[in-house]
């Protein structure tokens, strides 16, 4: 077990008790003797669960239970009280500021193993599912950014050649079929990671990092958009070398790579440019992509950071 758990109590003696027991049983745990520090220290890592006694001085359990609720980053965390109340409004009270469980000093020992365990399981079954639920989104996000649109150039074309708007016996035919192939292939690898990173996150995800070179990655990907920056008159230029290694998972730069000048293409106005560059340091390369598009600001830079975080905003020209 690694989880870590948060016993608060002004009584030193009770900390010492609580925590030996947590000890002995591979628990990891943080103390603090008054609820201030406790929800100091809340700021500052993060718990599975929370052991919390009621009756202290300044600050008391109840007071803080309901300061943990009300704070979104850590309302989720389970709350046990620790307490020698035991009639059914002061249980009440606890449960309405938002415990999830008591235990009535004196406890047993054998009872708080069991009740500690079974809701650090319950905490990490929900955020399991949280987790799940944000990949899920993520996944409909992929599907409708980088699978729908090559599904419509690819229906663009064949509509092209239905319409004998272009001949087969063309040389524009020759290269729509070539990038019917491409954009077909680059799809169903697309759609073939996507199927196994989901697999991956029910399982136990990792990250293949490997030795690879960017440079192909990057042309490639230009290659691949280079159609819907035609339709806009956008010129993307990549600035780089041959062979430019770095430790990294293929498939997800690919995928980060496609989003981002995809993005960049689609808030360019007409007859823009977008440049891509690398900068190398000792420790990592920095790629750079410029456009003269519409630009993001602060507040939204702030929600690409956070993981699994969708905007919207009105594309140009499109």
């Amino acid at each position: 077990m690694n989880e870590l758990i948060l016993i608060v109590d002004d009584n030193k003696e009770n900390l010492k008790l609580v925590g030996n027991i947590l000890r002995q049983n591979q628990y990891r745990i943080a103390m603090a003797l008054d609820g201030q520090s406790a929800l100091k220290i809340m700021g500052e890592e993060d718990f599975d669960l929370i052991l919390l006694d009621i009756m202290m001085p300044v600050m008391d359990g109840i007071e803080v239970c309901r300061i943990i609720k009300a704070d979104p980053k850590l309302a989720s965390i389970p709350v046990i009280f620790l307490t020698a109340k035991n009639q059914p409004d002061d249980l009440i009270e606890g449960f309405n500021a938002g415990a999830v469980d008591y235990l009535v000093k004196p406890f047993n020992i054998r009872e708080m193993l069991v009740r500690v365990n079974t809701h650090i399981e319950l905490y990490q079954a929900k955020k399991r599912i949280l987790t799940m639920s944000k990949n899920r989104d993520l996944m409909y996000s992929i599907i409708a950014h980088d699978i729908r649109s090559p599904f419509a150039r690819i229906i663009q074309l064949i509509e092209a050649i239905e319409h004998q708007i272009i001949t087969t016996d063309s040389q524009d035919f020759k290269e729509i079929l070539h990038a019917v192939y491409m954009r077909s292939k680059d799809t169903f690898e697309l759609i073939e990671n996507l199927i196994e990173w989901e697999q991956k996150q029910l399982d136990n995800p990792q990250i293949n990092l490997q030795q690879n070179d960017i440079y192909p990655l990057i042309t490639e990907t230009i290659e691949y958009l280079k159609p819907e920056a035609e339709a806009k008159n956008i010129q993307l230029v990549f600035n780089g070398e041959n062979q430019i290694f770095a430790l990294c998972d293929k498939q997800t730069i690919k995928t980060i790579l496609r989003n981002l000048i995809s993005n960049a293409i689609k808030f360019t106005g007409l007859y823009g440019s977008i440049t891509l560059s690398i900068e190398e340091t000792h420790t990592f390369l920095k790629l750079i992509i410029s456009d003269n598009g519409i630009g993001m600001d602060a507040d939204l830079v702030n929600i690409f950071i956070s993981r699994c975080q969708f905007v919207y905003q009105v594309r140009i020209h499109s």
